[in-house]
């Protein structure tokens, strides 16, 4: 199979995944079709093998020009199919549980092929503060890191030690990933997202909207952004099925938002709270309380009706990795209240530490993307919101001067008090969203962050032969006596295949035996 960087052949990327990514509704497939894009921007061929059965998510990539596949764990031969049908000299696993059913056969099948993990969000961090949440302070559950004794944590980390190179998407999650569990930075990339320039940023930005490309949301093209005056009500947006969005849910419906209602002043006491989001049954219809002021209203046709609101709530007191929902409202001018979880990985810390980074490769002669060829040119991230290894604590993050809103709130009364401030205080408001526009141009330039991964993916290439030659710990995970998961699935396939044939051949003397009476 050719090269990655061998420019006589075509370069070809694999995702393989357990979902088909949903631009409509989650923050990570509006990320994984933006990298989609960018490698067939960048000439390649991309394909999406997925466990899954097809739906209107897989007719989507399939328009965007990605050949879509279908792809169940525990099955060679089709994996086999797959793989001879897109020759991948590139295949990206989206999550470490994909990487765990799939990359011991891309191992075989695409030897030469560059094997990269696709975090999305650190799932043994998220899953970790969400068990300590129940009567937790909310400073104590971002400082919650898994130990060596937590089992996704090890798995997560062994995914990320057997694969080539891995895309983190936040920069607290790097930091930890190299400071506290010691994996190289060489075998990281920064990855977060990849947004346009908004339209209705300042006049100052609008030379470089005019020369990117059309950004979903409004029309492009469309200029100006509605004021504080000419925005009403509260905005509360995400995937509710996702446990931190819900549980945000329902801690502003039941404990912030009568404490926030209480504390607007005489000319803002009409104020709603609405809720927009995919999935919203069960739990999530419970919250539907149009008489207190809470309203349910299911799926957002369109992330314009951003446009239409003062302020996004997003308490949230769990989950890990960016909020896309934050990028989200930057885009479209609208400040946010939420926490140092929401905000965690995405203050103008992270924009300064990038930017030093910038800085010093310039001084070295090298452009930024050059200097990402020798390892992660952004990986302090949030010094602010993170705490180190031994120090237990957490510093909220941010203030109104530094941050697209309000991030410090950790208790349901100063959530619903920041909230407030922020709703009635137009000079106020008028700041944190022009911060939220530097700050969505300066973490999450579409252009500098898409190629940054690119420009790491084919120094990872050029090198692959070497950079495995010397990765012990990768190579160690490889032996027989650690590949626990590998030789589970093949036991998987193994007992699949006898009981299929147990059924066949039942039903072949079955078949026999009713040819015989009929005789």
């Amino acid at each position: 199979m050719a090269a990655i960087d061998d420019d006589d052949n075509p370069r070809s990327v694999l995702f393989i995944s357990s979902v088909w990514p949903e631009r409509s509704s989650s923050a990570a497939g509006v990320r994984t079709c933006d990298l989609l894009d960018a490698f067939r921007s960048s000439g390649w061929t991309a394909a999406y093998a997925s466990s899954s059965t097809p739906n209107d998510h897989t007719a989507a990539l399939q328009q965007a020009g990605v050949t879509t596949l279908e792809c169940p764990p525990n099955r060679e031969q089709q994996l086999s199919d797959v793989v001879a049908a897109t020759q991948p000299t590139a295949v990206v696993f989206d999550r470490f549980y994909n990487e765990e059913a799939f990359s011991f056969r891309i191992r075989e099948l695409a030897p030469h092929a560059l094997r990269i993990l696709d975090m999305q969000d650190m799932h043994s961090l998220r899953q970790a503060r969400q068990a300590v949440l129940p009567g937790t302070p909310l400073d104590q559950v971002l400082a919650c890191r898994p130990d060596a004794l937590a089992p996704d944590c090890l798995r997560e980390l062994a995914a990320i030690h057997r694969s080539d190179l891995t895309l983190v998407c936040s920069p607290v999650e790097l930091q930890l990933l190299t400071e506290t569990y010691g994996v190289p930075a060489s075998k990281l990339v920064l990855a977060p997202f990849f947004a346009p320039p908004s339209p209705h940023a300042p006049a100052a930005a609008a030379h470089e909207a005019a020369a990117a490309a059309p950004a979903p949301g409004p029309a492009a093209g469309q200029a100006g952004c509605p004021g504080f005056a000419e925005r009403k009500h509260f905005l509360m947006i995400g995937n509710w099925r996702h446990p931190p969005n819900l549980d945000s849910a329902r801690w502003a419906a039941t404990e912030i938002w009568p404490q926030l209602r209480a504390a607007l002043p005489e000319g803002h006491q009409d104020a709603e709270l609405h809720m927009y989001g995919s999935y919203a049954s069960g739990a999530a219809q419970q919250l539907h309380r149009p008489k207190q002021g809470v309203h349910m209203k299911g799926f957002a046709p369109s992330l314009e009706l951003m446009l239409r609101y003062r302020v996004l709530l997003a308490p949230l007191r769990a989950g890990a990795g960016l909020k896309g929902k934050v990028v989200d409202s930057w885009w479209h001018g609208l400040p946010v209240a939420t926490t140092p979880v929401g905000a965690e990985g995405m203050t103008a810390a992270d924009a300064e530490e990038y930017l030093a980074g910038v800085t010093a490769a310039a001084a070295a002669g090298r452009a930024p993307a050059a200097a990402a060829e020798d390892g992660v040119i952004w990986q302090q991230g949030d010094g602010s919101s993170s705490c180190s290894s031994g120090s237990g604590k957490a510093t909220p993050p941010g203030s109104q001067a530094s941050w697209g809103g309000l991030c410090g709130a950790t208790t349901a009364p100063d959530v619903a008090a920041s909230a407030a401030l922020l709703y009635t205080d137009q000079q106020l408001w008028e700041a944190c969203q022009q911060q939220g526009f530097q700050l969505l141009q300066l973490l999450y330039d579409r252009q500098r962050n898409l190629q940054r991964v690119l420009q790491a993916v084919a120094s990872a290439a050029r090198g692959l032969k070497q950079r495995r030659q010397q990765d012990y710990v990768g190579n160690m995970l490889w032996q027989q006596q650690v590949r626990s998961t590998e030789y589970f699935s093949r036991w998987i396939e193994l007992k699949e295949r006898a009981a299929a044939a147990a059924v066949s051949a039942a039903a072949t003397a079955a078949g026999s035996s009713s040819d015989g009476v009929k005789s």
